[in-house]
């Protein structure tokens, strides 16, 4: 009797080997998915890019604050809105890979992608998220943008968006957005903060230095305000009159 049930027990021990070692040589027959490429952060700061991989069924994408993981998400495009998720001030990155359907008989799922770069948040914009706020899309790259810290707010469709200086990163260039979404260019503009007048060129950034403007020469110092009064310029006493014309 021991003999028999020693016999039957080893016939099913080799059966689950063989179906182990087919699982394991199936396994190995599959071609593994390509690792997501091209990561990067769309223009509202908010929404997740990255490159298309072939054959993937879906994709897995992890959120990371201050390098801690802060969601994991799936999707079928190559982008996903994070917005709703970014409640807390701080630096967020994510990571996505490609998945097989999970039935595939020629793929796996691929390795995670390398992290992508920062995109920042400030507490003010986390605040609006957690309390229902959302965001247009801006042309500094992003919400809460460590240049200026401000946000822009969308709440019941209606954009609100602030007025304020910002800087082009990359370039270090400043421009201004108007309340209305527009900017200054191709002349002056005077800040309704403070009165100071300003030269923007055609493409809306501003000007520093010497302006030939209608006949008539100012100079915008370092900071872009034009110069009233008299000015030590590179060593030289200049006299500009009320309205910034050289004298």
């Amino acid at each position: 009797m021991k003999n028999w049930k020693k016999g039957i027990a080893l016939v099913v021990a080799a059966g689950l080997l063989t179906i182990a070692g087919a699982a394991t040589a199936l396994a190995a027959s599959k071609t593994k998915l390509d690792t997501v490429t091209e990561l990067y952060w769309g223009d509202d700061g908010t929404t997740a890019n990255w490159e298309k991989v072939d054959d993937a069924y879906q994709y897995e994408v992890r959120l990371y604050c201050n390098e801690s993981q802060v969601e994991s998400m799936k999707t079928k495009k190559d982008s996903l809105d994070m917005e709703k998720k970014m409640t807390k001030e701080g630096d967020y990155t994510f990571k996505v890979r490609a998945l097989a359907k999970s039935n595939s008989k020629e793929f796996t799922d691929g390795y995670w992608s390398e992290e992508s770069e920062e995109t920042y948040v400030s507490e003010d914009f986390a605040n609006m998220i957690k309390n229902g706020g959302s965001t247009s899309q801006l042309k500094n790259g992003g919400p809460g943008k460590k240049e200026d810290g401000q946000t822009t707010e969308e709440k019941e469709a209606s954009v609100v968006i602030q007025a304020k200086w910002i800087q082009e990163a990359g370039t270090g260039r400043w421009w201004y957005q108007n309340a209305d979404g527009s900017y200054p260019k191709g002349g002056w503009w005077q800040d309704p903060a403070n009165g100071t007048w300003y030269f923007f060129d055609e493409q809306g950034y501003m000007q520093t230095g010497w302006i030939d403007w209608n006949g008539n020469r100012y100079y915008c110092t370092a900071g872009g305000a034009m110069a009233v009064g008299e000015y030590t310029i590179d060593g030289a006493q200049y006299r500009f009159d009320a309205t910034g014309a050289l004298q």
